[in-house]
């Protein structure tokens, strides 16, 4: 388990690498940060599972940094002496937040979370990706999405795109109905690669039977065949056209 800890203070940087070597001793520190350059390199740089980000940095805040990133590699769990930054860091979808001084007892909460996220995510992907390819031969492949009401199984081509809400994914059909499931959106993208989607933005997953123009533009976007239009970015931008002009 790969973590970087962004904060502006050594000491503080310090002090959460004493307490994780306590609270979760398989993580192990790739990179450190104390501004917003600087997190925003070692971020793209390492691609860490975990981000330890603290709010007032030297040259901006940490929501700056992940402004700046348009493919967030791991989860985010903010570390910071302001609690009334909670509600936006949730809207920026953070696995996680810390007050400091941070507690042993309160990291080792969070850290047994989000081992139990990573777990129930591998799982989740390996009983998708078997059911998938128990349908390999026939005609239309098959999904079991799991929502409020027990479970829908699918055929992929029903699916227009998965949009990604905090810990929730979203399905749009091609029916105009939409499908909420509580599964992230890095479960689906695991198990749906190898069949017509394509991750083009942090925030959703694309069948691209179902993209109907691409817009240049910074990173672009694509109209999908109902008309809604999403963002491509800059970073998946290649490797988007890559799989879509295939």
């Amino acid at each position: 388990m790969r973590a970087v800890l962004i904060d502006d203070e050594r000491g503080a940087r310090t002090v959460l690498k004493t307490l994780l070597k306590t609270a979760a001793p398989e993580v192990k520190i790739v990179g450190e940060g104390d501004d917003v350059d600087g997190a925003v390199e070692v971020i793209r740089r390492t691609k860490p599972d975990l981000v330890f980000l603290d709010i007032q940095l030297r040259s901006g805040t940490g929501f700056d940094v992940l402004e700046r990133l348009d493919d967030l590699p791991g989860e985010v769990i903010f570390v910071t002496a302001y609690d009334d930054y909670a509600i936006r860091a949730f809207e920026c979808a953070a696995f996680g937040y810390l007050l400091k001084p941070v507690r042993v007892s309160d990291l080792q909460t969070v850290m047994a979370r989000y081992k139990e996220r990573r777990q129930a995510e591998r799982d989740v992907a390996g009983h998708l990706r078997v059911l998938i390819e128990h349908y390999a031969d026939a005609q239309v492949k098959k999904l079991v999405v799991q929502n409020v009401n027990g479970f829908r199984v699918l055929g992929l081509n029903e699916i227009l795109y998965l949009q990604g809400e905090v810990n929730y994914t979203r399905f749009v059909l091609d029916n105009g109905e939409q499908l909420m499931t509580s599964r992230t959106l890095k479960t689906y993208e695991q198990i749906l690669g190898d069949f017509g989607f394509y991750r083009a933005h942090q925030s959703h997953i694309l069948n691209l039977r179902y993209v109907a123009e691409y817009q240049k533009g910074d990173g672009g976007c694509v109209v999908m065949t109902n008309g809604d239009v999403l963002d491509v970015s800059r970073r998946r931008k290649a490797g988007f056209l890559e799989k879509f002009l295939a």
